[in-house]
């Protein structure tokens, strides 16, 4: 079995384990990422609507948490395709939240009056303004709310131009690498054994999404983080049939740039069964098409189904209690494309500064 040695091991090649590397790699951290996967990112990393939005009416924790991290993406997509060339497609269109009964516009006009008190933007529109702004929406809906500060990026690329940045900067992927088990010295962790190779390292990230809790089970730690199944749809229009992400009926419809428009997600407690289904595919549809009947008439290219970590309502960020070099990155949830930015920044804060500029004590 073969050797290696790094500064840090990072356990998960999706999003979040991309973006620590990436944060890492600026430093000069010498850092190895191991994927069980064939590539980075292959997982719910993909299978995201890439919808980046931060709608609370607070300042608690979790959502200064994810407003610092909408706010460091203008920057971190210039950095990106300075590094790579490649464009991830970081749009700050806002989104178009429309609804069809009058439970939905109580709740979403509530959520834009409590915003704008606070000191926080929103557009309550009537329904007439809703067509005006999108013509292709259904006639059913009844008003809408903008958010015009939400954005969007193309994940998938977003995963691509975060692994390839690190890896420029010195960073080292281990992809098809399955970690086995934590190697000790006495009560210290110091190394890992995969499926391939023995790692040595001096501090270890568990960010593997929801098979973060299996990681952690190898230490003898319960970490309450479990599978939960988003399915999407990707499909290509001719003409542009919509200006903005719409989002309504749990569902997004997000317009790509180059005609391709993601549809979704479901969300399904269903353990680690990542099929995509036609029931899942069926309610994505149903509700996409209600909501803007030029769908239906679009072609369909692709399906798609990913595995997002659900924790406590709040992402795991910090060192585990039981190891001190152990830190875990974890628990997203729907947030994970979101909270890349800030979660790879701080995890890099406390590796290479033992502080942060963000406190993470909210989500230990």
């Amino acid at each position: 079995m073969n050797q290696a040695e790094a500064k840090v091991i990072v356990i998960g090649g999706g999003i979040i384990g991309c973006s620590i590397a990436y944060y890492l790699a600026k430093t000069g951290t010498e850092t190895v990422v191991i994927e069980k996967g064939n590539r980075v990112g292959s997982e719910a990393s993909w299978a995201a609507a890439g919808i980046l939005a931060c709608r609370a009416s607070t300042r608690n924790p979790y959502a200064e948490l994810c407003r610092y991290s909408l706010a460091l993406y203008p920057t971190l997509a210039k950095e990106l395709q300075t590094v790579t060339g490649i464009n991830i497609e970081f749009i700050q269109s806002g989104v178009l939240c429309i609804f069809l009964t009058e439970d939905e516009k109580k709740n979403w006009e509530g959520l834009a009056q409590r915003r704008l008190k606070h000191g926080y933007s929103a557009e309550i529109l009537s329904s007439e303004q809703v067509q005006t702004l999108e013509p292709s929406i259904s006639k059913k809906v009844i008003g809408g709310v903008h958010f015009p500060e939400d954005a969007q990026v193309r994940n998938p690329r977003l995963v691509k131009a975060l692994a390839c940045a690190a890896a420029k900067l010195g960073t080292k992927f281990l992809t098809g690498h399955s970690v086995k088990q934590f190697l000790f010295d006495g009560n210290q962790v110091v190394g890992v054994e995969t499926s391939e190779d023995r790692i040595l390292g001096d501090q270890f990230v568990i960010a593997a999404g929801p098979w973060s809790h299996q990681v952690a089970n190898f230490l003898g730690v319960a970490l309450p983080i479990k599978p939960a199944k988003g399915q999407m749809i990707i499909a290509e229009t001719v003409e542009p049939i919509i200006n903005r992400p719409i989002h309504g009926l749990e569902t997004y419809i997000v317009p790509r740039t180059d005609g391709k428009l993601w549809v979704g997600p479901t969300v399904e407690d269903v353990g680690f069964d990542d099929r995509t289904t036609l029931s899942g595919i069926h309610q994505i549809l149903e509700s996409a098409i209600q909501l803007v009947p030029a769908l239906a008439e679009k072609t369909l290219l692709k399906t798609r189904a990913g595995l997002r970590p659900k924790g406590k309502g709040k992402p795991y960020l910090g060192r585990l209690t039981e190891y001190c070099n152990v830190i875990v990155a974890s628990g997203h949830y729907k947030n994970g494309i979101l909270l890349a930015p800030i979660t790879g920044k701080l995890i890099a804060e406390l590796i290479t500064k033992d502080n942060t500029s963000l406190s993470l004590d909210p989500f230990g």
